[in-house]
């Protein structure tokens, strides 16, 4: 253990070696750390501990939790965690996943991400065995009229919400919400519920459905979906079926990635 002087500082302490001791503190905590709680991880005065979180907090490190006296990693490193995960790593290990997901589902299953800002096809598949034509998830994904953007939307933090909903909000069909304060309360229902749905909002007679997929500390950056015509795939399933199904997938998909990092 570091010893202290009578000032209270670490001797010989290394300033940026016990930022580093907070971070990790704190990253391996699933439920966020009290300041006492990081004082004794870093083994450091609680006043310094004070003056580090503080620190981390005005560059988006560490943010507070809502109504808790407790600390948890910030947007500004999640995001950095998010890019370091490349892009190989996520196809390769989702590949067998998705093929499963597609198999019982009988439509396509496809991942997407969250990359500066906008939402990317990341990954699909096609099941074995298709009773008619497939519908391929494109390649843009608007947050309010698909699936997949409501899903990635509804578990990010207020200001990027607010910023997503400050531009325009085109209208893509007769079903597409462009109401702001309606969506704000369809994101509302997605974080209840745990998946999001797009039923025809996007494309004429397609429905679509997905998952977020939800690293330690409540992290979004990936989504699992499957995309399908709307009037085929509610024929041979209830959506709470459907959902079940994706959003095991995309716990599986956390998981898997997780062991990865």
């Amino acid at each position: 253990m570091s010893k202290l002087n009578d000032n209270g500082s670490e001797k010989g302490s290394n300033p940026l070696r016990r930022i580093a001791t907070v971070l990790d503190a704190v990253a391996f905590s699933s439920s966020g750390l009290t300041l006492q709680d990081i004082a004794s991880a870093a083994q450091i005065p609680v006043s310094s501990a004070h003056r580090i979180t503080n620190t981390l907090l005005d560059v988006g490190y560490l943010e507070a939790a809502p109504n808790q006296k407790v600390y948890l990693v910030g947007p500004r490193l999640r995001r950095l965690l998010n890019l370091s995960f490349g892009d190989a790593p996520i196809e390769k290990v989702a590949s067998p996943l998705l093929i499963e997901l597609a198999n019982k589902i009988q439509e396509v299953a496809f991942i997407c991400r969250l990359v500066g800002g906008k939402i990317k096809l990341e990954a699909f598949a096609f099941p074995q065995e298709a009773p008619s034509s497939l519908i391929h998830p494109g390649y843009e994904f608007p947050y309010h009229a698909t699936a997949s953007g409501k899903a990635m939307l509804a578990f990010q933090g207020e200001d990027f919400i607010e910023d997503a909903l400050s531009h325009d909000i085109p209208r893509y069909q007769a079903g597409t919400t462009v109401d702001r304060a309606e969506i704000i309360n369809q994101l509302s229902s997605v974080r209840v519920k745990g998946y999001a749905v797009n039923d025809m909002e996007f494309d004429p007679g397609v429905f679509a459905l997905a998952a977020p997929v939800t690293f330690q500390h409540g992290n979004v950056f990936l989504t699992v979906g499957i995309v399908g015509m709307s009037a085929r795939m509610h024929d041979r399933f209830e959506e709470t079926a459907m959902a079940s199904l994706v959003q095991s997938t995309a716990t599986k998909l956390a998981h898997l990635l997780s062991s990865h990092r």
